[in-house]
C-alpha cells in the first residue's frame, strides 16, 4: 500500500505556509519517561516469568510453565506495534517465535521427558509451516525466529548422530577383533525423524539456492542416524553408510551444478564411506567390502566423463585418487584374510601399488585431466608400502624404496617442476641411498668383517648379512638414474654417467651378497677405481662447434622442441642461436662425476689388498702401470703430469715393500728405491716434447725418491756410501746428455760431485779415517775444479767467488789444526807452507787475487808459528841482531822498501 502524504518541514497548503510545530520539552520528557519505567516493568516481568520456567510449572500445572514468558514477549511486540517502529516490530516479532517454542517444550520436559527430542523437530517443522503461512511483509521477523529454532534441532540432532557414529566406531577397535551389535537406545528411533522434521524446516525457511545443500545434508545425517533405531549389528550399520554413500557421491558429481551442491555432496559421501571404512574393520572380510564400494564410488564418477565444471571435476579426481588407493589396501587385507604372514601382505601392497601403473596410463589416453591425480595416488600408494619396512628386522627397506622409485618414473609426465611423484620419489629415493649407505660403506672399507690390518693375513670374517638386497636395491637406483636422465635430455652418455656411482656402489656390495672370497672384493674396487680415473683423465672437453658453422649468412638454428622433450634444431631463423648439444653436457659432467669414484674406490682397493703382502705388491704394481697410462696418454697436459707423478709414487712404494715382504731390512730396500730414482731420472728426458715443466717436475720427484733411498740407510754407513755414490754416477750420466742448457748441466754437475764427495766422507767415517785433509781436500778439489771451469766459462767472474771458498776449505782446516793442535805436526806444517807457497806462486803467475791473499795470509800465520815455537830454541842475543839488522836494513832502504810496498798493493788490487 503507499505510504501516507507528509507535510514539508516548512509547511505548505495544508498547514497554511508555515513552519510544522514539534512537540514541545515536556511532552518528550514524558515519552522517554514512560519508554523507561515500560522496560523497567518489562524487564521485572521477564525475570518473574523465569521462575515457573525453571520450576516447570505455573499454577501447580505443568502445561503453563512457559506462558508466562510468552506473555511477556507479546507485551513487548504489542508495545513495538504501538510504537509503529518497522525494525522493531520485526525484531520483537521473531521474538516471539522462540519463546514460543519454550513453552511448548518445557511441558513436554516436564511430563514426557523421552519424547523430547521428537518434540524438537515437531516444534521446528511445525513453527517453519507457519512462518510460511505469514504474509510477506510480516515474515521477516519470525523466519529468523524459525531459523533459530531449526538451527538449534539441527545442532543437537547432530550432536546425537555424531554419538552414535562414534560409538560404532568404538565398537569395531580394535581392528579385526568384531564388534558387538550396537546399544538399544530409547530415544534412538526418534533421531532419524528429528533429522527429517529439522531438514523440511529448513526447506521451508532457506531460500531456493539452499535447498539442494539441505536435501543432501538431511540424506547424510538420516543415513547415520538409522543405527539408532533399534540394536544394529555392525555389518547393518556398515551397510546402510556404503549404500548412502556410494549412491550420493556420484549424484553429488555427475548431477550437482553448483559447486556448493558439488563440494557438500562430495563431503557428504566422503563422510558416510569413511565412517564405513571404520566400522569395517571390525573384520577383514567387512574391510574388503568397503574397500570394494569405495573402489567402484570413484570409478563411477571418474569413468562416466567429463564433470560439469571445475569443481566437480576436481572432486572426481580426487574421488579417483581415493579409489586408487584403496587397491593396495586391499590387496594386504585380502592377505591378511587368507591368513598370510605380515612380509607377504606387505609384498602384496606393493605389487598392487605398483600394478596402479595399468590404470594410470590407461586413463593418461582417455582422461588426461585426471593423470595428476592418479600419479598423487600411485605415489601415495607406494610411500605407505615403503613406509613399514623402515621398522628394523623386516622388509629391506633400501630395496622396496628403490623399486618404488622406478615405478614412479614413468608416472612423471614432466608438467609441473614439483609434483607428489618427484616430491615423494626424491624422498624415497634419499632414504635408500641412506639405508644402503651403511652396508655400501663397509663394502669398501671393511668388506670381511672389522677393518684390514696391513700384512694380518686373508681376512676371515663375513660380509654384511642384507648385502644381495642393498645391492639389487643400488642396481635399481643406478637404472632409475639412468632411465631418469635419458627422459629428460635423451642423453645416453648422460645416463651412463647419472649410472655410474650407484654402479660402482653396488659391484662391491653384490660381491659381498654372493661370498665372494678375499681379494676378490678389494681387487674389483680398486680395479673400479683404476676404470674411473682412467675415464675421467682419458676425457677431455667437448670441443665446441665453430661460430656460425654450416649455418647460411643472417640466419642461426634455434631450439625447437620434440616429443621426447629433447632440444632439437631448426635452421634458417634469423637471430636465433643453436643449444649445445646433449652429448656434450654428459660428457661435461662426466669428469666431475668418475673423479671422485676413482679416488675413493682406488684407496679403498688399495687398503683392502694390504691383507697380505702378495695383494700389497699386486695393488701397487696395477697402480703403477695405470698412472703410467695416463701420463703417456692423458688429453691435458696437468693429468699427465699428475700421472707421471702419481706413477713414480707408486713405484717407490712397490719398490720399497718389495724388500719387506721378503722378510730383508729396511736398509736393503734403499737400492730399488734408488733404481726407481735413477730411472725417473735418466728416463725424464725422453718426455721433453710434453714440456720442459713436466721435465722438471719429474726431475725434482727423482731427487726427492734418492732422498728417500738415502733415509732408508740411516744407521748402515756402508750403504749409505753405496747410495751416495750411485746416484752421484746417475747424476753425471745426466749431464752428458745432450739438449741441455748450461745452466741445467751444472745442476747436475753440483748434484753428482756432492753426491760422490758425501759418499767419499761416508766411507771414510765407515774406514775410520782421522786424517783431517782425508775429508777436506776432496771438497775443496772439487769445488776447485767447478771455479776453474766457472773462470773459463764466465770471463768477468773473479777469483774470489770462483776460487775463494775451495781454497778456503782447502787451507783453513788444516792451518786452525796446526795453530790450535798440542801436537807439532811438522810434516802437515811442512806441507801446508809448501801448498801456501804453491797456491801464491800460481796467483802471481795467473794474476788471481784470492789465491795470493789467502795464500800468503796462511804463509805469515805460519811464519809467526815457527818463531813463536822456536823462540826458545835460540839464544835471546840471535834474535835481538837479527831485529837490529833489519832495522838498519830498512832505515837505509826505507824509501825504496815505500816504493816497492805501493808497487805490491797496486799490483794486487789489479788482479782479478
Amino acid at each position: 500500500m503507499p505510504p501516507p502524504p507528509t507535510a514539508p518541514a516548512d509547511g505548505g497548503p495544508a498547514a497554511g505556509g508555515g513552519p510544522v510545530a514539534g512537540p514541545s520539552g515536556s511532552v518528550l520528557a514524558g515519552r522517554v519517561l514512560g519508554w523507561l519505567g515500560f522496560g523497567a516493568a518489562l524487564t521485572v516481568a521477564a525475570s518473574c516469568a523465569l521462575v515457573p520456567l525453571a520450576l516447570g510449572r505455573a499454577g501447580g500445572q505443568p502445561l503453563l510453565a512457559g506462558l508466562p514468558l510468552l506473555l511477556v514477549g507479546l507485551v513487548l511486540a504489542g508495545a513495538a506495534r504501538v510504537a509503529a517502529a518497522p525494525v522493531f516490530r520485526q525484531i520483537t516479532a521473531g521474538l516471539l517465535v522462540p519463546l514460543l517454542t519454550v513453552a511448548v517444550l518445557r511441558p513436554v520436559a516436564e511430563l514426557r521427558a523421552g519424547f523430547l527430542l521428537l518434540a524438537v523437530g515437531l516444534v521446528a517443522a511445525a513453527l517453519a509451516a507457519a512462518v510460511r503461512l505469514l504474509p510477506q511483509r510480516h515474515r521477516t521477523g519470525p523466519r529468523v525466529g524459525a531459523l533459530l529454532v531449526a538451527g538449534g534441532a539441527a545442532q543437537v540432532a547432530v550432536l546425537a548422530t555424531g554419538a552414535v557414529a562414534v560409538l560404532a566406531v568404538d565398537r569395531s577397535l580394535p581392528a579385526w577383533q568384531g564388534a558387538a551389535a550396537g546399544p538399544d537406545l530409547a530415544w534412538g528411533w526418534q533421531l532419524p525423524l528429528v533429522v527429517l522434521l529439522t531438514a523440511g524446516a529448513g526447506l521451508l525457511l532457506l531460500p531456493r539456492a539452499a535447498r539442494p545443500v539441505t536435501v543432501l545434508l538431511a540424506v547424510v545425517l538420516t543415513a547415520a542416524a538409522l543405527p539408532a533405531v533399534t540394536v544394529t549389528p555392525w555389518p547393518a550399520t556398515l551397510a546402510v553408510d556404503l549404500v548412502v554413500g556410494a549412491a550420493l557421491l556420484p549424484v553429488a558429481v555427475l548431477r550437482g551444478r553448483r559447486a556448493p551442491t558439488v563440494l557438500v555432496g562430495a563431503a557428504g559421501a566422503a563422510v558416510l564411506l569413511g565412517h564405513g571404512l571404520l566400522v569395517a574393520s571390525a573384520a577383514p572380510v567387512g574391510m574388503l567390502v568397503a574397500l570394494g564400494v569405495v573402489l567402484v564410488a570413484g570409478l563411477a564418477v571418474t569413468l562416466p566423463g567429463r564433470p560439469a565444471n571445475a569443481v566437480a571435476g576436481r572432486v572426481a579426481g580426487v574421488a579417483l585418487a581415493v579409489a586408487l588407493l584403496t587397491v593396495p589396501a586391499g590387496a594386504s587385507v585380502a592377505s591378511r584374510a587368507v591368513g598370510a604372514p605380515p612380509w607377504w601382505q606387505l609384498r602384496a601392497g606393493f605389487v598392487a601399488a605398483v600394478l596402479l601403473l595399468v590404470p594410470l596410463l590407461a586413463l593418461r589416453r582417455r582422461r588426461p585431466d585426471l593423470d595428476g591425480y592418479a600419479g598423487t595416488a600411485l605415489a601415495l600408494a607406494l610411500a605407505a608400502v615403503v613406509v613399514p619396512t623402515v621398522v628394523p628386522g623386516g622388509e629391506p627397506f633400501a630395496l622396496y624404496a628403490a623399486l618404488a622409485v622406478v615405478a614412479l618414473v614413468p608416472a612423471d609426465r614432466r608438467t609441473a617442476p614439483v609434483t607428489p611423484g618427484r616430491v615423494v620419489g626424491a624422498v624415497l629415493a634419499g632414504l635408500a641411498l641412506v639405508a644402503a649407505a651403511p652396508v655400501a660403506l663397509a663394502a669398501l672399507v671393511a668388506p670381511y668383517g672389522a677393518p684390514v690390518r696391513p700384512w694380518s693375513g686373508v681376512p676371515a670374517g663375513d660380509g654384511p648379512s642384507n648385502a644381495p638386497t642393498v645391492g639389487a636395491a643400488l642396481l635399481v637406483l643406478a637404472g632409475t638414474a639412468a632411465l631418469v636422465v635419458h627422459r629428460h635430455t635423451g642423453d645416453r652418455s648422460g645416463a651412463a654417467v647419472a649410472a655410474l656411482p650407484f654402479g660402482a656402489a653396488a659391484l662391491p656390495v653384490l660381491l659381498l651378497g654372493a661370498d665372494a672370497p678375499w681379494p676378490v672384493v678389494p681387487a674389483a674396487v680398486l680395479l673400479v677405481g683404476i676404470a674411473a680415473l682412467l675415464t675421467a683423465t682419458l676425457t677431455g672437453p667437448a670441443r665446441p662447434a665453430a661460430p656460425g658453422a654450416a649455418v647460411p649468412p643472417g640466419t642461426a638454428p634455434v631450439a625447437t622442441g620434440t616429443a621426447s622433450g629433447v632440444t632439437g634444431i631448426a635452421p634458417g631463423v634469423p637471430g636465433a642461436v643453436a643449444p649445445a648439444p646433449a652429448p656434450a653436457r654428459g660428457r661435461a659432467l662426466l669428469v666431475p662425476v668418475t673423479t671422485p669414484i676413482g679416488l675413493l674406490w682406488t684407496a679403498a682397493g688399495l687398503v683392502g689388498l694390504l691383507a697380505t703382502r702378495a695383494g700389497t705388491l699386486a695393488g701397487l704394481a696395477l697402480l703403477v702401470v695405470a698412472a703410467a697410462v695416463v701420463g703417456a696418454i692423458g688429453r691435458r697436459a696437468e693429468v699427465r703430469l699428475l700421472g707421471f707423478l702419481t706413477a713414480v709414487a707408486a713405484a717407490t712404494g712397490f719398490a720399497l715393500t718389495a724388500p719387506l715382504a721378503a722378510d730383508l731390512p729396511l736398509r736393503t730396500a734403499g737400492f730399488p728405491v734408488l733404481g726407481v730414482a735413477v730411472a725417473v731420472l735418466l728416463g725424464a728426458p725422453a718426455l721433453a716434447r710434453r714440456g720442459s715443466f713436466t721435465v722438471r717436475a719429474l726431475e725434482v720427484a727423482a731427487q726427492a725418491v734418492a732422498v728417500l733411498a738415502l733415509l732408508l740407510t740411516v744407521g748402515a754407513i756402508r750403504y749409505a756410501a753405496v747410495i751416495c755414490v750411485l746416484w752421484g754416477a746417475a747424476a753425471a750420466l745426466r749431464v752428458l746428455y745432450p739438449g741441455q742448457s748450461a745452466g741445467r748441466r751444472w745442476a747436475f754437475g753440483a748434484v753428482a760431485g756432492g753426491s760422490e764427495l758425501l759418499g767419499a766422507w761416508l766411507l771414510l767415517i765407515s774406514g775410520e779415517v782421522v786424517l783431517l785433509e782425508a775429508y777436506t781436500l776432496p771438497a775443496a778439489g772439487l769445488t776447485l775444479v767447478a771455479g776453474l771451469l766457472a773462470l773459463r766459462a764466465r770471463p768477468g767472474l773473479t777469483s774470489w767467488l770462483a776460487l775463494g771458498p775451495a781454497l778456503a776449505a782447502g787451507l783453513l782446516p788444516s792451518l786452525v789444526s796446526v795453530l790450535v793442535a798440542a801436537d807439532p805436526q811438522p810434516w802437515r806444517r811442512l806441507l801446508l807452507g809448501g801448498a801456501a807457497l804453491a797456491v801464491v806462486l800460481v796467483g802471481a803467475v795467473r794474476r788471481w787475487q784470492a789465491p795470493v791473499v789467502l795464500g800468503g795470509g796462511a804463509l805469515v800465520l805460519l811464519a809467526v808459528h815457527e818463531l813463536v815455537r822456536g823462540w826458545d830454541l835460540l839464544p835471546r842475543w840471535i834474535y835481538l841482531a837479527v831485529g837490529g839488522l833489519t832495522l838498519i836494513t830498512l832505515a837505509a832502504t826505507y824509501e825504496r822498501r815505500r816504493r816497492d810496498v805501493a808497487r805490491l798493493r797496486a799490483a794486487v788490487g789489479r788482479m782479478g
